[in-house]
Order: structure tokens, then C-alpha cells, then sequence
């Protein structure tokens, strides 16, 4: 029982990662139960392990579903994340990265390019690509266990994955990494936090109203808070 609970755990967890279901969906216990040929009991224990990592919630008299997306932190994991990698990308430019790591990390951005040059972009895929780009100089700075805690943020993830699909702002993300990778290419520690900070708000700027609106059935935000959002999105278009 404790494998297939396991399988059922991993696919709903990563259809719940890549907003197959929505934040918010509903997830039938009996429905899973026939997808996957099984009773009850294992469905439950995927169902409990996925509410123990915040994916899932059930509501009085509605049943189970994915949980919501809190606003509040996704910022605050932005926050951490533009402290933490900009220090990384530092000491990666301080290690003089040779002719082959840079061409790794150019190389990347060329694929990014390629796979949004195409007529339907796999979102999924693009967000392979860009994970790999950010997690080369974790790595490579023998980081990767701080790479690992930010990717398990799957609120964080989540945000990320909408604003893919919601914004389709690849052009945008790809533009600042071609503007990060000249900087570490030119060893221009100055420009990586600015740079860094400016990308990784982004998708809280290109989302902007949309939070508010078309999307706001995945979020979790108190709308006491509204004012505190609306003039935060105002700073971040000077970014």
C-alpha cells in the first residue's frame, strides 16, 4: 500500500505544482480512487502527505482540494531569494567561471530561445530551462542544498508556474538573463543584486492587476492588504 499511496502522492503533487489543477481545485477522493485502481485507505495517506506540505486543504461539506496561493509568501520568498542568490552569483564571478561554464550558461539561454521561438511554448518546459540556469551557480558554488529549499517553496513555485502561463512574459525572462549573464561574463558584481531583484519581481509586476482579478480565486490575501499590494506593484514598473 505504501507504493502505490507514493505514486498517487507524486502525481498529484506535481499536477498540483504545474496548475494541472488548479489552486483551488477540487481532487475526489472516490475519482482517484478509480483512476488509480485502488480503495480508499492508500488515497487517503497521499491525500494527508499532501496536507502536510501545505498543497492541499479540505473544506467543511466541500471535500478536498489544492490550496491556495498566499501572496504574502511569495513575496517574502522573493525577498529571501534575491539576498541569498545575489550573494551566490557573487561568489560565482569572485571563482573566475572558465570559458566552458560560461558557455554551459549561454548555451541554456540560446535553448530558452529556441523553445519560445516555436508556435505553442511547453510552459513546462521553459520552466525546466530556467530552473537549470539559476540552479548552475548554486551548484557550482556548492549551494545546491539552498537551491533544494528554494524549488521546495511549491507556493513559490506555483506563483511561478502562473505567471508563465498567465503573462506568457518568456521574452521578458529571458531578456534579464541575458542581462545576468553579461554581468557575471564582465565580472560586474555592482549590477547582479539591481538586476537579480528587478527579474525576480517581475512576475509579481507582470501579474500586477491580474492578482486582483482574473486570478484571484488562487490567492490567499487579506483584502486589508489591497492598498499595501496596489502601491507595491506601482514601485516595482520603476524597476
Amino acid at each position: 500500500m505504501a507504493e502505490i499511496s507514493t505514486t498517487i502522492f507524486e502525481q498529484l503533487k506535481r499536477e498540483i505544482t504545474t496548475l494541472e489543477i488548479i489552486p483551488g481545485g477540487k481532487i475526489s477522493e472516490a475519482e482517484i480512487c478509480a483512476r488509480f485502481s485502488v480503495t480508499r485507505p492508500p488515497v487517503r495517506t497521499a491525500f494527508q502527505r499532501l496536507q502536510d506540505i501545505g498543497l492541499m486543504e479540505t473544506v467543511p461539506y466541500k471535500g478536498a482540494r489544492a490550496s491556495l496561493i498566499s501572496l504574502s509568501s511569495v513575496h517574502q520568498m522573493i525577498f529571501l531569494r534575491t539576498a541569498v542568490e545575489s550573494q551566490v552569483i557573487k561568489d560565482f564571478i569572485d571563482s573566475c567561471p572558465s570559458p566552458f561554464e560560461l558557455e554551459e550558461l549561454e548555451h541554456n539561454i540560446r535553448m530558452q530561445k529556441l523553445h519560445i521561438a516555436e508556435n505553442e511554448v511547453d510552459e513546462k518546459q521553459f520552466f525546466v530551462l530556467d530552473s537549470a540556469m539559476h540552479e548552475f551557480w548554486f551548484k557550482k558554488m556548492r549551494c545546491s542544498g539552498v537551491w533544494k529549499m528554494i524549488q521546495e517553496d511549491i507556493n513559490y513555485e506555483r506563483f511561478r508556474m502562473l505567471d508563465f502561463v498567465g503573462t506568457l512574459g518568456y521574452r521578458d525572462i529571458i531578456k534579464d538573463h541575458d542581462r545576468l549573464f553579461e554581468a557575471i561574463k564582465k565580472g560586474d558584481k555592482n549590477q547582479i543584486a539591481p538586476i537579480l531583484s528587478s527579474h525576480l519581481n517581475a512576475g509579481l509586476r507582470r501579474m500586477g492587476n491580474l492578482i486582483r482579478t482574473e486570478y484571484k480565486q488562487y490567492f490567499i490575501f487579506d483584502e486589508d492588504d489591497n492598498k499595501y499590494w496596489v502601491e507595491y506593484n506601482k514601485k516595482l514598473e520603476g524597476l
